[in-house]
């Protein structure tokens, strides 16, 4: 992987200021620390030992996708993550911890300070690739553009990605490898581009709708690749790990009892109750419609079967419309593909943005994924005014993002009258909204494309 991607080159020496911006992200990141332990630790709240728990499972024979964290909610991922985080092995009550593996408090530290550095390094290589392939005005303001296209995005979605840390999910690790994916696709260097591709969607399957940039593409070389780091991945791996036979069994659970009954919605009550699609805090469009159906949440049952329709019927008319209006910036349907790497990074973030509305139960901290979409609106309006300011849409949008979470935690019950706010689905909202803007950035990254070309 060439290095340049992860360059401080644009990046000048931080006036005062932006010492205290970047002073005062570090001091959150720390201070944030001892709540995630309090959190986890010694009030037991969060997803983190399911991770953990699946990873000591798959490192000592038992079964991966029966065993359970101290909720009583099981692993529902391939087992290539499990394996990747051997080192953070926490064991079931009564057995034995492995001689390598982190006493659970030091792996809670170590994993949330991972995901952080990912959470940075993703804004930081995301605002890169935009500087390279939409230069900005200059700025001599409170931040320099540099400073707010990396800090900009963090502060817009600060409650998701925190959700997300306070929680020990992978999103900033997954955030990272989309990242990675885009960019270096964008810049054509296919091999490190596919193994980032391939990681994702190894630790968590929904990465894979971002295939819909390469297939359109008919880029079979990248094709080609992604198959194999995939093959490594999610079987090579696994096979080299535990065996073949060991493997091919792990996957017939994984299919049969997590996955057919999410993509179906037909799902056991067992399952149902794990990942609760009717929750509160249930972002996708098929659950706030099944929510707001109901008048009420629901916790311990699957979605009815309309609203599992109606979620793949906005699957597909997410993806129709960015292909659509993609038309001649990623993609042609004859001849050479279009050589710009913009309109690839318009689209790819506009998919990841929606990646939180197309999955039934997906939760809050999958908002995270907009971040890639907050740098291109920050860009595109900077250049629209000629210079770096932030707008008061952009300051009223990231208000109404923030209290969208902040619903979640209020001590209302369902006698209160205000309970409809957190039924109707705000965080679902606040995307939605912003939908109509996301796609015309398509339109407007293809009709404004370099009119040079690629053979794929």
């Amino acid at each position: 992987m060439n290095t340049s991607i992860f360059a401080f080159d644009a990046i000048s020496r931080p006036s005062r200021r932006e010492w205290l911006a970047v002073a005062g992200v570090a001091a959150i990141t720390l201070l944030f620390l001892p709540v995630v332990l309090s959190k986890t630790v010694v009030r037991g709240q969060g997803d983190v030992q399911v991770f953990f728990r699946a990873a000591w499972a798959v490192w000592t024979g038992y079964p991966l996708y029966e065993v359970t964290d101290h909720h009583g909610w099981t692993y529902h991922y391939p087992p290539t993550l499990a394996l990747l985080l051997g080192l953070f092995a926490d064991p079931l009550p009564g057995h034995p911890r492995p001689w390598w593996a982190l006493p659970f408090p030091a792996a809670v530290v170590v994993w949330y300070l991972i995901n952080a550095v990912c959470l940075l390094l993703s804004l930081h290589v995301w605002a890169n690739a935009l500087e390279r392939h939409r230069p900005m005005p200059a700025h001599d303001g409170f931040l320099r553009g540099p400073w707010l296209l990396r800090l900009g995005p963090l502060l817009a979605l600060l409650p998701f990605a925190g959700n997300g840390l306070g929680r020990g999910q992978p999103t900033p690790l997954l955030l990272l490898l989309i990242v990675l994916f885009l960019v270096l696709y964008a810049e054509k260097r296919t091999a490190a581009a596919s193994c980032a591709f391939a990681l994702a969607v190894s630790i968590k399957l929904f990465p894979a709708v971002l295939a819909v940039l390469p297939l359109f593409r008919r880029d079979y070389k990248f094709i080609f690749w992604a198959a194999g780091w995939c093959a490594v991945f999610l079987v090579g791996l696994p096979a080299v790990c535990l065996g073949l036979a060991a493997t091919l069994d792990l996957y017939r659970t994984l299919f049969s009892e997590h996955l057919a009954g999410m993509a179906s919605g037909l799902m056991s009550t067992k399952l149902a109750s794990e990942v609760s699609p009717g929750s509160y805090s249930s972002v996708g469009v098929g659950a706030m419609a099944a929510r707001i159906a109901a008048g009420r949440a629901f916790y311990s049952a699957a979605l009815p079967g309309w609203a599992s329709a109606l979620q793949f019927l906005f699957d597909a008319a997410v993806i129709a419309a960015v292909v659509i209006l993609g038309r001649g910036g990623f993609w042609n349907l004859r001849g050479a593909q279009p050589a710009g790497g913009y309109p690839m990074l318009v689209a790819g973030a506009v998919l990841s943005a929606a990646i939180p509305l197309m999955i039934s139960s997906s939760r809050p901290n999958y908002i995270t994924f907009a971040v890639p979409l907050m740098g291109v609106f920050l860009v595109e309006a900077w250049r629209r005014a000629g210079e770096q300011r932030v707008t008061g849409t952009m300051v009223g949008w990231a208000l109404a993002a923030w209290l969208s979470i902040v619903t979640l935690d209020l001590p209302w019950s369902g006698r209160m009258p205000w309970d409809w706010l957190r039924i109707i689905g705000p965080m679902t909202w606040v995307l939605l909204v912003i939908g109509p803007a996301s796609l015309a950035l398509v339109a407007k990254a293809s009709a404004t494309s370099e009119p040079r070309s690629e053979r794929p």
